[in-house]
């Protein structure tokens, strides 16, 4: 690894003629390079850590020495702090880190799952050894799945204990910049997020649904300018010149799946219990959440509510958005994985060419492959019984 980096900075690769293929190696070299980059950064922080220790301390700020003489900001500094716990936690990645064997996104995924596991996080340390060798040969994506459903296994409280801990780590803070810009950072439990970006959502459809036209720099996408506002206009309601309320308040809306097998008789293998926007809840939380809320079932064969609107109409109706949410969590493009809310919905068949607005003819797509779908000559086939998307890229 050593010999590839030296190469890499005495004689840079001449990139515009490489061809598909050798771009590819490149980029797993470059993988390979970061990684052992990042794990002599960990490795750093440590032993700036065992400094203020020995027999003669060095006082020294880690964080501040990252972001002085590392260029990080504050935050990737902190990251760094925190995948350095993480490392000193698991040696193992520390060491297949330093091989170029994995990445700083398994290290994270880890990190995470140490977190669900809180106080049963012994009965996880355990699995490390499997979750170690799946490392060297799984994409992040997928690693972080499977991270995430072995740490739930040994949860033994039903994730109570991970809610309560989430709950005590939400925070906002708000400050305003040299240029008068207001800028918000914060982090918030699932259940009170799950009401939040909900909120959120709704006003944002709201908007585009009528029609909005908005006017935004070329670096803003236009439904964060609208999630901008939406946020605006939930903290402070507009009133008229009568001082009379001018918008009424829709009552907060929380989308859960769960499976019913798990609602009536609790966690198995297979249990689904996550918000509309991936967060898992306990099933305690989501039985209290069911006692106040109205239960609509998401019904795929279209018996119970009009999935299939054919014609009349051009956007896909709140109904099938429920449905094809219960059906994706992310982008329907294979090993995307840009999560269903972020996603807009696409007409196979084009609407422009007479294709109808049915589910068999709907799937979600981030705006990268919505592009590609209309203007990068991908054509796109539904098998309608499995729903399995096949791609043709021109």
């Amino acid at each position: 690894m050593t010999a590839v980096v030296e190469s890499t900075l005495s004689h840079p690769p001449d990139i515009e003629s490489m061809t598909l293929a050798e771009l590819r190696t490149r980029l797993d070299e470059i993988m390979r390079i970061e990684a052992v980059f990042a794990s002599e950064k960990i490795r750093i922080t440590a032993r700036m850590h065992d400094m203020t220790r020995d027999e003669k301390p060095v006082y020294v700020v880690p964080e501040t020495e990252l972001m002085t003489h590392g260029g990080l900001s504050g935050r990737e500094a902190r990251a760094v702090l925190s995948r350095a716990q993480t490392v000193q936690t698991a040696p193992e990645f520390g060491d297949l880190l330093a091989q170029g064997l994995t990445t700083v996104g398994h290290i994270d995924a880890l990190q995470s799952g140490l977190r669900t596991a809180a106080q049963n996080a012994p009965a996880f340390l355990d699995l490390l050894p499997d979750l170690a060798q799946a490392a060297r040969t799984l994409p992040v994506g997928d690693f972080a799945k499977l991270v995430r459903s072995t740490a739930q296994s040994v949860v033994t409280d039903d994730g109570l204990s991970t809610l309560d801990r989430q709950r005590r780590s939400t925070y906002l803070k708000i400050w305003n910049d040299a240029d008068g810009m207001t800028h918000l950072r914060g982090a918030f439990d699932p259940e009170s997020g799950a009401a939040l970006q909900g909120a959120i959502k709704r006003r944002v459809e709201s908007m585009f649904h009528s029609g909005d036209e908005v006017a935004v720099m070329p670096w803003v996408e236009p439904n964060d300018y609208r999630q901008a506002r939406a946020v605006v206009a939930l903290a402070c309601r507009s009133h008229d010149q009568a001082g009379h309320d001018a918008m009424r308040e829709p009552r907060a809306e929380v989308i859960v799946h769960v499976d019913l097998n798990t609602l009536t008789h609790g966690l198995h293998s297979k249990s689904i219990r996550h918000t509309e926007f991936a967060a898992d809840l306990p099933v305690e939380t989501i039985r209290r959440m069911a006692c106040e809320a109205n239960v609509i079932p998401v019904v795929l064969d279209g018996e119970s509510v009009p999935l299939d609107v054919g014609r009349s109409k051009r956007l896909a109706t709140v109904h099938q958005r429920r449905a094809l949410e219960a059906s994706y969590t992310t982008c329907a493009i294979p090993e995307c994985e840009v999560p269903y809310h972020h996603c807009q919905i696409h007409h196979i068949d084009y609407w422009e060419s007479g294709g109808p607005t049915d589910l068999d003819n709907m799937v979600p797509l981030c705006s990268r492959h919505h592009h590609a779908a209309h203007e990068g000559g991908w054509v796109l086939r539904l098998e309608p019984r499995s729903r399995t998307l096949t791609v043709k890229r021109c």
